[in-house]
């Protein structure tokens, strides 16, 4: 399930008229669209099958007429505050999509039943991380090898510096170490601006792939969730950051987490955890030392992964080249 606060490709007011209305379903390739009114309220619900059913039996189909004028009654709906397994329960095989409303009637997002299982094909996911230097040119260079590779997603991070160091992301403190200072120093060379970010990701989506980006701390977690991202993947470090867990798990999207330094009890703590907010995971082997040595990737242990976490799995790799997830 993805909770979709994006909800300009579904809300239309109902003004529209079914002609236009028709024209929106086949322009957004979505099956259902829900009518507003001027101040967002939702009125009604109407699926393709229900024009196509009204054309085959009405005495008048003008479909210059409004959309408003052959609504469904009997659509589905819940709160907004409504818990992940209240909306999941409310799926079948024929609501894929439930809208999600204030204590106004005000539409606020839309629910979407989404899965992802054992037999699907496998989900290739591309990083991009800060490889593009910090610049929006080469990420799009980047962005074209992953479409002309044919993956069918591709990762980027997200880090607000101010907030998430304690002295602000400072490279130059005196008072760090080292590797502080090194490691502060090429993060801000190397970052994205948060608009180049968003421009990265809409070119994605030009290339029809999905973007997909890890948040390193809440406030690029807000950023990414008011830019609309559809799914969140957890950092090895973050795993047992259980604020951050939090946080990401109350947006119901879903969330793909690497479990490279945490140890097996950290890895139960954390998919229970994660588990008990009702959040969709997909836990991914992996080991974070860079790159990874042959003998210490342990492709066995994915099977243990998968039965600890009761979730599906997959892998992050840190290794050179690509025989290993292959």
């Amino acid at each position: 399930m993805i909770i979709n606060k994006n909800i300009n490709n579904y809300a239309f007011n109902k003004k529209l008229s079914i002609k236009e209305a028709l024209k929106k379903i086949e322009e957004t390739k979505l099956k259902t669209l829900f009518i507003v009114d001027s101040l967002g309220h939702l009125e009604g619900v109407i699926v393709d099958g229900d024009i196509r059913r009204w054309l085959l039996t009405a005495d008048d189909s003008n479909i210059e007429q409004p959309i408003h004028n052959i609504l469904r009654e009997d659509y589905v709906a819940t709160s907004i505050n409504s818990s992940s397994q209240e909306i999941k329960g409310l799926f079948n095989s024929k609501i894929k999509t439930i809208p999600l409303i204030n204590d106004l009637g005000v539409l606020c997002a839309v629910a979407e039943s989404q899965n992802i299982s054992p037999d699907d094909r496998v989900y290739i996911i591309a990083e991009i991380g800060n490889n593009h230097q910090g610049n929006l040119e080469i990420a799009k260079k980047l962005i074209d090898e992953c479409v002309e590779s044919d993956v069918d997603c591709i990762k980027f991070q997200m880090r607000t510096m101010s907030t998430l160091y304690t002295n602000k992301g400072d490279s130059s403190d005196i008072s760090a170490d080292l590797g502080d200072q090194y490691t502060l120093d090429l993060l801000s060379k190397f970052q994205l601006s948060d608009d180049d970010l968003y421009a990265a990701f809409d070119y994605c989506l030009e290339k029809g792939k999905t973007p997909l980006c890890t948040p390193w701390d809440l406030d690029s977690l807000k950023k990414l969730e008011a830019y609309g991202m559809p799914a969140y993947k957890i950092a090895s470090a973050d795993f047992t950051n259980y604020e951050l867990l939090e946080a990401v798990a109350k947006t119901y999207k879903p969330l793909f987490c690497s479990t490279g330094m945490s140890t097996e009890q950290e890895i139960i703590q954390s998919s229970d955890f994660l588990s008990s907010l009702g959040a969709q995971c997909i836990f991914l082997h992996c080991n974070s030392t860079y790159p990874t040595p042959y003998k210490d990737i342990n492709l066995n242990y994915l099977p243990r992964l998968k039965k600890i976490t009761k979730s599906l799995v997959g892998y992050s790799g840190h290794e050179r080249g690509i025989h290993i997830p292959m």
